[in-house]
Parts: structure tokens; sequence; C-alpha cells
């Protein structure tokens, strides 16, 4: 079997490096199977034998560690449902277009994820009361157009986020072993934040006084347009915006006058979502739809309503989500240059047509 007829049931938009993302009407499951998650790497996925692995954990700690793979495993571990999105999730659809892999919509996925808590490995290590962010660093390396130089993907995370419990070294994916193109044997799996900063393929964490701001560091920025007389507010990519996507009917169906539902997906980072609302009519109305429960803290949380397909000719089905902090999905996402956190309104267009 070849490569890419092993992700059959997935969208691939790159090869070298592999990103693969999901068809949305396969967004109707509570978990997306492995061969289901979308891919995004950096760099080839490199090979790594566990017996030859091992995760040194250094800086501005007391007791410096070197943790192998059984140890990791031998460790109380910890379980979590969490969505992972990529930070350029919806970029195809930004305007006017923005640089980078041109995604559609399907750079989300649901996993179970098991493995040991970040915070766990600190406290072993012993944290300096210098200590204000956690280098993690791949084993992935390559080469990026806008770099030249060869780099290695690594990516700082802010201690706080690290002391949350949840905050995991995953070795596990829906029950079984990490795959190798989600970052066998170890990742990082920061639940609620974009996908950018779960770095695969973990080679060595460094306790750190301050930020790395290394080269991806920099580059999954917010760098909005400026007129040149003010300074541009930049800003890093960090927690999930409020988002939701229809999965049924698919963009472009053509349909029989009837009665149909309308099914997708709603989330967000900063906490669980309590209403999506439906348009059927290009946004001269908005129904509420039924919302089903939070699955926990990360998940996302299905919507469906019924819709009476009358009106023969074009529509536009339109979905918008607001949370429990009172975010509310935005008609269109804030243009940046890189073409991240687009969290525009979903708007599937379908014809309504007699047999």
């Amino acid at each position: 079997m070849s490569d890419l007829e092993s992700f059959g049931d997935l969208n691939v938009l790159s090869e070298d490096p592999l990103c693969a993302g999901l068809f949305l009407p396969n967004l109707d499951v509570p978990i997306c199977s492995n061969e289901g998650h979308f891919i995004r790497s950096h760099f080839a996925a490199p090979q790594i034998k566990p017996s030859d692995w091992s995760l040194p954990v250094t800086g501005d700690v007391n007791d410096s560690l070197n943790l192998s793979y059984d140890d990791l495993l031998m460790m109380p571990s910890r379980e979590i449902v969490s969505l992972m999105e990529c930070a350029g999730n919806s970029r195809s659809t930004m305007q006017p277009p923005a640089e980078g892999v041109q995604w559609d919509n399907g750079a989300v996925s649901v996993s179970r994820w098991k493995g040991v808590s970040v915070k766990a490995i600190l406290e072993q290590a012993g944290l300096k009361a210098s200590a204000t962010d956690v280098l993690f660093e791949g084993t992935d390396s390559g080469k990026d157009a806008h770099s030249g130089n060869q780099l290695t993907y690594a990516m700082s995370v802010p201690l706080e986020k690290l002391l949350n419990e949840d905050t995991l070294l995953a070795y596990e994916m829906n029950g079984e072993t990490l795959p190798k193109d989600h970052g066998f044997p170890i990742r990082l799996l920061v639940p609620g934040w974009y996908g950018m900063a779960s770095v695969k393929w973990l080679d060595k964490i460094t306790v750190m006084d301050h930020p790395n701001c290394g080269f991806h560091e920099m580059d999954y920025r917010i760098y909005p347009a400026t007129d040149g007389k003010s300074d541009a507010q930049v800003e890093r990519v960090t927690s999930l915006k409020v988002k939701s996507l229809i999965s049924t009917p698919a963009k472009g169906s053509v349909l029989a006058p009837g009665s149909y539902t309308i099914k997708g997906v709603a989330w967000s980072g900063d906490g669980t979502i309590t209403k999506v609302e439906v348009s059927t009519d290009d946004n001269r109305s908005w129904r509420e739809a039924k919302l089903e429960e939070p699955n926990g803290n990360y998940s996302w949380q299905h919507f469906e309503i019924d819709w009476e397909a009358k009106n023969l000719g074009h529509s536009l089905i339109r979905c918008r989500a607001t949370d429990s902090a009172g975010n509310v999905q935005p008609m269109l996402a804030t243009w940046n240059f890189r073409g991240y956190r687009c969290n525009s309104i979903h708007s599937v267009p379908i014809t309504v047509r007699k047999a």
C-alpha cells in the first residue's frame, strides 16, 4: 500500500511534508479514528526506535532528568478527549489570500489522548524560581522557505499552561500506540490551544526564564495589516477561537425540495459552546440549533437543525457559534498575513432543484 492510499480518509494537500485534512462529512463523529485524524507536518516524519530514544529535561531545574520511553509508560497516566485544530485551518477562505498551506476547513479533529502530565515531569525535576517558560524541541528538521536555514521544529509554552494537569506528554491516541505521523514515540498535547504548540516527535525539554522566540514561535504570530503610521499589534497564536462548521449538507450539494437535517460541529478554547444558530436564507434570519452537551473541556459539540427546502434556486447555509465566555463567531475573521485563527462564519452554497 502506498502512503497516499493509506490516507484514503483524508484530503492530502501536501505529500512532503505530509499535510492532510478531513472531508467535512466525516466531522459527524464523537471521536475521529487515527486514520481519520488530520495531519500537519512541518518536516518529514522521523523514524524513531523507542529503545534508542530518551527525553532529557534540563535548564532552570534543580534535578535534570533523562527519561526513557519505558519510564514514561510506568508513570501515572492521564487521559483526555481533546480537539486539535491547525492554526491555519480555513486559510483558503481568507481574503485577500494568505500565504501558507491552503487548508479548506478540514484541519481539525478530536481524539482521546493518554500520557503523562507535563506538570508531574516538571515537579519531578524541581523548578527553579526563575522558570517562566518551557521549550519543547522535536526530532523533525529541515529547511523552511522563509528561513533558508536548517531548522528543528521547536515551540516554548508558558509555565502557567503547563501546570494544568491536562497538558500531556502523550504516547497513546484512541487507545493505540501513537502513530508515526502523529508524533511517535512521544508528543506534547496542549489542549485548548492551536495545534502548532503540540510539538511532535519530542527530543528534549528545556526549562527557561524567558520565551524561546525561535523561528516557528515567531512565525505563529498574528501580523495584521498596517498603514505605516502606527505600530501593528503583533500577538502570539495560542487559544482556539470560537468556531463552527457545517458537515451536512456538503458544499455544492444539489437537493430536491423536501425535509433535511443540517448538521455540524462547534468548539472554542475559551469555554464550552452555549449556542449555535443557523441561517438558511443568506443571513436574513437565524434559528437556534439543537446542541449536544459538552464532552469534557476540550472537545467539539455537535449541532443539528431541521430544514424544509422549499425555495428553488441557489442558497447559502450559514452557522454561527457562541461560547460560554460570550465570544461570537464573526462573519469575517480579521485578516492577518499568515491567515491564522480564521473563524469566519462557515457558508455552504447549495442548490434546490426539482428532479
